[in-house]
């Protein structure tokens, strides 16, 4: 056996179980593996001592009438009993410990007691109560079973001493003595167990406590970034800086950087100043020098665009770039202008340093998003009650006092009954948005119920005809997750009434194996994706943003004439395919090759043009 098997090294838990003793005694090796409570574990030892020297001194006080006439047995046992009392003073046993070791040393001293006890008389021994220390110190170790079977050991080993030596009985008093060992043995087994239950139940809950402070610093912490964040990482923000950076340093007249949705693999507008691109589009119907800098992952410039070349039909130059960081591409950023030759090897190193700024600022931002989203609930109701405690009574106030003078002035100006009329108007419409900032998913009120009030109050409104279907009302996601897709619903809803000019619309909202799907279908005017959407989209804009801070999937079905479909698909599905989506994978991105004209593009690699 080596030095460290004999004398195991202190681990940080043995050290901090140490210092919660501290203030109770301390403790030694004892009790170093004893889950219990500090002031227990602190009085482990000395209790134990106290045990093993109290049966020897009981012992050695009534062995010395039998001593004194001559009873050299007593005199045996009394040193086998001093000696190893002394040594577990000196060296204890470690109770609870795994090594197979310490529990073989207190199996052994169990042995070597009963052996000298069965030498002076067994049961009529006065050293008989040392058994029972032994077995006692074993089951406040190890347990009862593990305590019975030392007290098994140790009158075995007495008894057989005690025939041998032809002194043994098994009278009714031996039996009651033996049965007193063995509920003594038990119960010292048992307040063991309830003593590291006890601790057990401690620990967890401090855990629990200390998780929870955890948290709550956590979430102060997170407030108070959330609300204090730089512009840098909001993201229309980022976006609108990022605009006038890049028209004020490269003189572009167009610009336009698009977003790579992780969840779709499909490329989403961002910036569209001077040109008009689609809500969303998959990786083979990105402009084509927008793929080319994306595939090859470089950027690429071109001197001379033909008509249609570029992402603005007017431009005759331009530079394009991915946008990558921690090793995802997040987007793709065009600089056009309407001068030929415009650009050359001083702008692509720049727009090269540039783009690493911008891929992370997009990245930054969007990660803010969905932490910024989860929070928006609060100050929502808070503007809610601002609105309806300053607005909403200066609104009903001016509403009192036109009809106080229309009724007071029968010869009164009839504009005064068509102010009368919009100031009506702006208190349903102001009711109206309180009523959406109010409404929200809770845990008693799911997105199913609170979609059919906000549709039967889009009924009572207007003109177009609304239908809700949930097909298991029960059947839900978590609440942030719903209350993100209420308010896309919201959304579409209201742009169903401003600009569809619908007859009917329909909600449909289905949950299965944790994926949701709502779908709002309205058989309105529609549009075509393909003529784009420029960036003052905010309606499109925020339902994306919404989606996106949820992990969810958004796509825009429409054709002029046939109507609108918005559909969010969230949950499980989404997120499985989230993990598995990689650029790398992309199928479309792959095949892009060549210009249409066939005629490689120049790019450039660290500033040096190729062909």
């Amino acid at each position: 056996m080596t030095e460290q098997d004999r004398s195991p090294s202190l681990t940080l838990e043995d050290a901090a179980t140490a210092l919660r003793t501290l203030p109770y005694g301390g403790l030694d090796d004892a009790a170093r593996s004893l889950r219990m409570p500090p002031a227990v574990q602190a009085t482990v030892s000395p209790v134990i001592m106290s045990i093993r020297w109290g049966a020897a001194m009981f012992g050695m006080v009534f062995a010395a009438t039998r001593a004194n006439v001559g009873d050299f047995d007593v005199v045996g046992t009394l040193s086998v009993v001093l000696f190893l009392t002394t040594w577990r003073t000196l060296r204890p046993i470690r109770l609870g410990s795994s090594r197979p070791l310490d529990k073989v040393l207190a199996f052994t001293d169990s042995l070597i007691v009963g052996l000298a006890v069965g030498w002076s008389g067994a049961f009529e021994s006065p050293f008989i109560f040392c058994v029972l220390a032994a077995a006692a110190v074993t089951a406040f170790g190890w347990g009862v079973v593990p305590g019975l079977a030392s007290l098994a050991v140790g009158c075995l080993s007495m008894a057989v001493v005690s025939l041998v030596e032809g002194s043994f009985e098994l009278g009714n008093r031996q039996l009651l003595t033996l049965l007193a060992f063995v509920g003594t043995t038990a119960l010292s087994g048992f307040v063991r167990n309830r003593l590291l239950d006890s601790e057990s139940r401690r620990v967890g809950q401090a855990r629990k406590l200390d998780l929870l402070a955890e948290t709550n610093d956590l979430l102060h912490m997170l407030n108070r970034v959330a609300r204090t964040l730089p512009e840098s990482l909001d993201l229309r923000e980022a976006v609108t800086n990022t605009r006038d950076e890049l028209v004020r340093t490269f003189g572009a007249d167009t610009v336009a950087l698009v977003v790579r949705d992780d969840l779709s693999g499909e490329w989403t507008p961002q910036i569209a100043e001077g040109c008009a691109l689609r809500p969303s589009s998959p990786s083979d119907e990105l402009p084509h020098l927008l793929k080319l800098c994306v595939v090859g992952d470089e950027v690429v410039l071109e001197a001379e665009l033909g008509d249609g070349g570029g992402v603005s039909s007017h431009s005759r130059s331009g530079l394009y770039a991915p946008l990558r960081t921690r090793g995802r591409l997040v987007g793709a950023v065009a600089i056009e202008s309407a001068q030929s030759r415009k650009y050359g090897g001083r702008e692509v190193r720049l727009l090269d340093g540039f783009s690493d700024v911008l891929a992370l600022t997009v990245d930054n931002a969007r990660s803010f998003r969905r932490l910024r989203s989860l929070g928006a609930d609060a100050e929502r109701t808070r503007i809610a009650r601002d609105l309806h405690d300053r607005l909403g009574q200066w609104l009903s106030f001016i509403s009192l006092e036109l009809e106080r003078i229309i009724t007071n002035d029968p010869a009164h100006d009839p504009e005064l009954d068509q102010l009368y009329g919009d100031v009506q108007k702006a208190i349903e419409e102001l009711r109206e948005t309180l009523r959406n900032f109010r409404s929200s998913v809770t845990a008693e009120r799911p997105l199913a119920s609170v979609a059919h009030e906000l549709i039967e109050r889009f009924n009572r409104g207007g003109h177009t005809v609304a239908t809700f279907e949930a097909s298991d009302p029960s059947a839900r996601l978590p609440v942030p997750v719903e209350n993100e897709l209420l308010r896309v619903l919201q959304e579409a809803l209201s742009n169903v009434a401003k600009h569809a000019r619908a007859e009917t619309v329909n909600v449909t909202w289905r949950v299965l194996d944790g994926t949701g799907v709502l779908t709002v279908r309205d058989d309105g005017r529609g549009f075509d994706p393909v003529r784009g959407v420029r960036e003052s989209a905010y309606g499109l804009v925020g339902m994306r943003e919404r989606t996106d801070g949820v992990d969810a999937r958004l796509t825009i079905d429409s054709a002029p004439g046939k109507g609108t479909t918005v559909t969010v698909v969230a949950g499980r599905d989404v997120e499985s395919r989230r993990l598995s989506t990689s650029v790398e994978q992309s199928p479309e991105l792959s095949s892009a090759g060549k210009r249409n004209g066939g005629e490689p593009s120049t790019r450039v690699t660290n500033g040096v043009p190729t062909a």
